[in-house]
């Protein structure tokens, strides 16, 4: 019995310890499964079929061509959908297609950063980064940079939305006002 209480005693501390170095279980980040945007290069095996292996880039439209498949909408699906969607196309023509998509080149999360940043421009990503992520990657702000006034500009389905940024209370408490930017975002650092 006093063994089982030790453990516990043990659980105990380690909550506290991970709790207070914000490593708690309810902190970690849950990012979303990848989407492919516009502008992704995607290799796509068709396994024992190289007349229909082939890598493509997602067009502005948001298409791609796959031979034998033809037209394919692969922007906003995950990679493991479009997979699907391509083996279901090639039922057609084989017995029991295998289809691998990989993601060759994430080239669509791209945001935007004007005014007094270290490094304002185009910033191609990788991957999702919050504000405060891509704000350290610009080098932070420039001198006199007014940061009670920053915005995001987002387009959304009813047109450009602004979002007022408060840098300093983000700062304070940046677990809870960080927030994710989305794929042709615009920060304005007057």
């Amino acid at each position: 019995m006093r063994r089982h209480s030790q453990i516990g005693v043990l659980v105990f501390l380690g909550g506290v310890f991970l709790a207070r170095m914000g490593l708690a279980a309810e902190s970690v980040v849950q990012r979303p499964e990848y989407t492919i945007g516009v502008e992704d290069v995607l290799d796509i095996n068709v396994w024992k079929t190289s007349d229909v292996t082939t890598k493509v880039w997602v067009r502005p439209d948001g298409r791609i061509t796959v031979p034998l498949v033809g037209e394919v909408q692969a922007e906003g699906r995950t990679v493991q959908q479009l997979s699907d969607a391509l083996t279901e196309g090639l039922k057609e023509y084989f017995t029991d297609p295998v289809v691998t998509v990989t993601l060759a080149e994430t080239n669509s999360f791209t945001v935007y950063l004007l005014g007094r940043v270290g490094t304002p421009g185009v910033m191609k990503l990788r991957s999702p980064k919050t504000f405060l992520q891509v704000l350290s990657m610009a080098g932070g702000f420039q001198e006199f940079a007014d940061t009670g006034s920053i915005v995001v500009m987002r387009q959304g389905p009813g047109g450009t939305e602004s979002i007022r940024v408060d840098v300093e209370k983000m700062i304070k408490k940046a677990t809870d006002l960080d927030f994710m930017l989305r794929p042709g975002d615009v920060i304005v650092v007057p």
